[in-house]
C-alpha cells in the first residue's frame, strides 16, 4: 500500500527573459519566523467564479481554483519540491497488478462545513455523477478512462477503470473542477454551485457577485493547527491596474497577476514579495475548422506562418514568460514539434494558392490583455492579406461561444498539469465535446487512444510529443507563450507557495504584523 507515489521533478526553463527579473526572482526572502494566528487576509483576484458545481459550474478558471482550495479538497496532493503525491483526504492507495482497480483509505474524523462527516459516499457519489452522460459534465471526458467508482465501506473507495491509466493520480490530485469531493447533501440539495460546502480549512461566508466571496476559518478543520488566518476575503478586480494600485495602498494583501508590465514593476518594489512558478501547457489561439476558410488546411498554415509568437511575448507579456513550442514544457522535450516559425512569406504563398480573399473574425476578452492580443493578430494578419474583424465580450460570454462553436479565433489557454494527456486527448479526438475546433483525423484519434492507454508514462509522454506536432502541423491551435505565474503580496504575507498552474494557494498564509 502506498501513501506517495512518485512523478519526475520537473525540469524548470532557462529564465524567462530580463536578466533583471530573474535576479530579483533569485534574491526573493525565504522567512524563517514561526506563524502567527489571527487575522484576515484580502486576495484581489480578475474574474468572478463560475459557481463551484461540477456540473453547474463548468469548469475552473484560475480564480475559481484560488477560492475553492479554501473550501474544498481532493484526495490527494502534490508536492512539488518531492516530485511525489501526498495524501490529502486520502491517507493510501495501491492498485491492482492489472492497474484498472485503484483501492484508497480515506481519513477518518473529516468533517464538511455543514457537521455531516466525509466518507466513501461522497467520493463515489462525486465522481459517478461527472461520468454520468445524464448529468453533461464538461470534466467528464477527461475522466472517461474511469469506469465506475465504487464506495467499498464508510473508509474505503474504489476506483474501476477501463484500463490502466496513468494519469489517474495527477487527476485525483488536482483542484480543477473533479479533484474537490464536495458533500453529496449540498449537490443533492442543488445548493453547491452558489454556496459550497467541503472539508476545506475554510468555510463560505457570502458571495456577492462581482465583488467579493468570504470565507471564514472552520474550526473542525481535520488539519486546523496548520490554519493561521481568520478568514479571507476574495476581491473581484477585473482590472490589471486597479489590482496593482490596492496592493500597493494597502487595501488587499495579494493579488494575481499575467501583466509584463505589471509583473516587471511589482518585482522591483521592496515593499513586495514576488511568487513564481513555471509549468507545462500555456496560452493558445484556437482556429475553428468547422468555418469557411478555416476548413482549408492552407489557409490555417497560412495564419500559423503569419502569427509572430516572439513578438507577443515582447509586447504583451513582457519577456515573463518563455516562447513555445508544445504544451509539455517540464515534462518533456519534444524538439520543435513541427512548429510552424513565422514566416510570412510562405502565408503570402499559402494564400495565393488558396485563391480567395479571407475575412476573419476573432472574439477576445474586452480587457486591456484580451484587447492587445486582439490588434496584435489583425496587424498580423493584415501583412499578409488578411482581413479580420475584432468582436470584444465579457469572458463568460467569450467561454460560451467557444463551446457552442460560434468563433472564427479565440484566445484560449491549455491549462498546467502534471500530466497534460486528458487535455490533450480531449482538444484533438473527434468524438470529443472538448474537440473545440473541429480537428476529425482518424490518424490523430487512434494516437490520442494509444496515448491514453501507454503502459508507461515515458511512452505517454512520446506519444504526447506526437500528439503535439499533429496539432502543429494542422494549424488548428496556436502558442502564444508558455506557463509562467506570478503572484504579489505585502511584505507581511508570509506562507505562500509558489503558484503552480497559476492559482495561489493562500489556505496556509499568515501575517507577521
Amino acid at each position: 500500500m502506498h501513501t506517495d507515489a512518485r512523478l519526475p521533478r520537473r525540469r524548470p526553463r532557462a529564465a524567462l527573459g530580463a536578466a533583471a527579473l530573474a535576479a530579483l526572482l533569485a534574491a526573493a526572502p525565504a522567512w524563517a519566523e514561526s506563524p502567527r494566528k489571527g487575522g484576515a487576509l484580502t486576495v484581489a483576484v480578475e474574474t468572478d467564479v463560475r459557481g463551484f458545481d461540477t456540473v453547474a459550474g463548468g469548469v475552473f478558471g484560475p480564480t475559481g481554483e484560488i477560492v475553492a482550495r479554501a473550501i474544498e479538497e481532493p484526495l490527494l496532493r502534490y508536492d512539488y519540491e518531492a516530485g511525489e503525491f501526498r495524501p490529502l483526504l486520502a491517507t493510501a492507495w495501491e492498485a491492482s497488478e492489472d492497474g484498472r482497480t485503484w483501492t484508497f483509505t480515506l481519513r477518518e474524523g473529516v468533517k464538511y462545513h455543514d457537521g455531516s462527516s466525509f466518507d466513501a459516499s461522497d467520493v463515489a457519489h462525486h465522481y459517478n455523477r461527472i461520468l454520468d452522460p445524464a448529468m453533461q459534465s464538461r470534466s467528464r471526458f477527461f475522466l472517461t478512462s474511469i469506469e465506475r467508482v465504487e464506495a467499498v465501506d464508510a473508509l474505503t473507495v474504489r476506483f474501476h477503470l477501463k484500463h490502466p491509466w496513468a494519469a489517474l493520480l495527477p487527476y485525483l490530485a488536482t483542484t480543477s473542477m473533479s479533484g474537490p469531493i464536495p458533500a453529496q447533501e449540498a449537490v443533492e440539495a442543488g445548493t453547491q454551485n452558489r454556496h459550497p460546502v467541503g472539508t476545506g480549512p475554510f468555510r463560505f461566508v457570502r458571495w456577492d457577485s462581482g465583488d467579493r466571496i468570504v470565507v471564514e476559518r472552520f474550526e473542525d478543520y481535520w488539519d486546523k493547527d496548520a490554519i493561521h488566518l481568520d478568514g479571507i476575503t476574495f476581491r473581484i478586480l477585473p482590472d490589471t491596474q486597479t489590482r496593482y494600485a490596492s496592493l500597493k495602498s494597502g487595501e488587499v494583501d495579494l493579488i494575481w497577476t499575467d501583466r509584463g508590465a505589471t509583473i516587471l514593476d511589482a518585482a522591483k518594489d521592496p515593499a513586495l514579495n514576488t511568487h513564481h512558478a513555471l509549468g507545462a501547457g500555456g496560452e493558445t489561439l484556437l482556429l475553428n475548422a468547422r468555418n469557411p476558410h478555416l476548413s482549408d488546411p492552407r489557409v490555417r498554415a497560412a495564419i500559423a506562418h503569419a502569427w509572430n509568437q516572439d513578438a507577443l511575448v515582447k509586447i504583451s507579456w513582457r519577456d515573463t514568460r518563455p516562447v513555445v513550442r508544445h504544451p509539455l514544457v517540464g515534462l518533456k522535450d519534444c524538439g520543435d514539434a513541427d512548429y510552424r516559425a513565422y514566416d510570412p512569406g510562405k502565408a503570402k504563398a499559402l494564400l495565393a494558392e488558396y485563391g480567395k480573399p479571407v475575412s476573419l473574425s476573432m472574439i477576445h476578452t474586452a480587457t486591456p490583455r484580451g484587447r492587445e492580443l486582439g490588434e496584435l493578430m489583425q496587424q498580423m494578419l493584415k501583412q499578409v492579406g488578411m482581413t479580420l474583424e475584432l468582436q470584444p465580450v465579457d469572458q463568460s460570454t467569450l467561454v460560451a461561444r467557444v463551446f457552442k462553436r460560434d468563433y472564427d479565433i479565440s484566445g484560449w489557454r491549455l491549462a498546467d498539469g502534471l500530466d497534460m494527456g486528458p487535455q490533450l486527448f480531449a482538444g484533438v479526438h473527434s468524438k470529443s465535446p472538448y474537440n473545440l475546433t473541429g480537428f476529425n483525423d482518424p490518424e490523430l484519434d487512434a494516437l490520442a487512444l494509444k496515448m491514453r492507454t501507454a503502459p508507461t508514462r515515458e511512452a505517454r509522454l512520446d506519444l504526447q510529443c506526437e500528439i503535439s506536432a499533429k496539432i502543429n502541423a494542422d494549424g488548428q491551435m496556436l502558442f502564444r507563450g508558455g506557463g509562467s505565474y506570478y503572484a504579489f503580496s505585502r511584505k507581511p504575507v508570509r506562507g505562500i507557495p509558489a503558484p503552480r498552474r497559476g492559482v495561489v494557494d493562500v489556505t496556509r498564509a499568515w501575517l507577521a504584523e
